[in-house]
């Protein structure tokens, strides 16, 4: 059986927002009968399945991960500024000199 996320207390105890969604007749009966399965109620079982779901794509968005090479990379650029480009230095001196504006 899967892992079933265990919600945070004020999630369980505060039910004010709403979420509603329309479905097929024939989905919302695999839906209840998954729910039964698993001992939940069709909302509860529903919202585990989206917050699990939501969890993984923002831990996915999060977390990033580098190679040995690219990260060997990354440390290396962030050690070694790049010199300023002509472009970057003259708008330094604009901005010295008070020719800058927003």
């Amino acid at each position: 059986m899967s892992k079933v996320t265990e919600f945070p207390t004020e999630v369980r105890c505060v039910k004010n927002a709403r979420v509603e969604l329309k479905t097929s007749p024939d989905l919302k009966n695999v839906l209840r009968e998954a729910a039964a399965a698993t001992g939940l109620d069709l909302s509860a079982f529903i919202l585990n399945a989206a917050l699990e779901r939501a969890e993984s794509v923002l831990d996915n968005q999060r977390r990033r991960q580098l190679s040995s090479q690219s990260w060997q990379q990354v440390n290396q650029l962030l050690s070694e500024p790049a010199t300023p480009t002509l472009a970057l230095q003259a708008l330094m001196r604009r901005k010295k000199d008070g020719g800058y504006t927003k």
